[in-house]
């Protein structure tokens, strides 16, 4: 089959009868881009839908098998046969088994040397860093174990539980008591959540202070201190109660 021939033929009758401007259509290379054609209008020709496809798949087979014209049309011929949102491109069963094994190839070919979009691109020193880092981590090359030592060191050393007097110190609570009073419940537990506990009594019930006043002199939040004098079964005081109390506490009639 002459492929030449016909695609000539179909160029030139689109050219002598172009398309009616209320009929679709698409500008086609008649010298394909990637062989050299250029954009002026001398090498573009308006074609329907259907003859754009022909043309494209004509072209596909023009050229001598795996010549370097062959792969850069049979790839252009390939990409046109996806649909689009713009394009729905549809390609008969019939089409499809003459040019699977064609769009295989065309695609090894794209994907290979300089063709490739990854081609020739240097990673920067700060990507190679970052990508050896999480090597280093995946494999434990850091500190020379596997992942799965390194956890089960992890669980070893690492406290999970801490329960006093029937309350549970999750991480999160043993977090916040390490911030506001700066008290590591890690060491000595019972001993440090004992002192906490009485710190807070005495402000209560020795210096009349607030909630509010206690949460001024830890520097944390009213709500963080109310919350933990709810813990440890430690009434809530409002400040006109502790000033009411502190003037009753200092009246020379008592």
């Amino acid at each position: 089959m002459d492929y030449k021939k016909i695609y000539n033929s179909i160029i030139e009758k689109r050219l002598l009868n172009k398309l009616p401007k209320n009929v679709y259509g698409e500008n086609h290379h008649i010298i394909p881009k990637c062989l050299g054609g250029s954009d002026e209008m001398s090498n573009l020709v308006k074609l329907t839908a259907k003859e754009h496809f022909v043309c494209h798949l004509l072209l596909s087979e023009m050229y001598p098998k795996k010549s370097s014209e062959w792969y850069k049309m049979n790839h252009a011929f390939h990409m046109m046969s996806l649909s689009s949102y713009n394009h729905k491109r549809y390609i008969n069963s019939r089409i499809y088994e003459m040019k699977r094994k064609d769009f295989s190839e065309t695609m090894s070919w794209a994907q290979s040397g300089d063709k490739n979009s990854q081609y020739g691109k240097e990673r920067s020193t700060e990507t190679k860093e970052k990508i050896k880092n999480a090597i280093n981590k995946r494999i434990g090359k850091k500190d020379n174990l596997n992942c799965i030592e390194r956890k089960k060191l992890k669980r070893k050393n690492e406290v999970l539980e801490y329960t006093y007097d029937g309350i549970f110190y999750n991480k999160q609570r043993r977090d916040i008591i390490l911030k506001v009073f700066k008290i590591d419940l890690t060491q000595d537990f019972n001993q440090k959540i004992k002192d906490l506990k009485g710190l807070l009594e005495k402000m209560y019930s020795v210096e009349m202070k607030s909630t509010t006043e206690m949460a001024t002199i830890l520097n944390a939040d009213s709500e963080t201190i109310r919350n933990y004098l709810k813990l440890f079964k430690i009434p809530i005081r409002t400040l006109s109660e502790s000033i009411k109390n502190s003037r009753i506490k200092h009246s020379p009639f008592v």
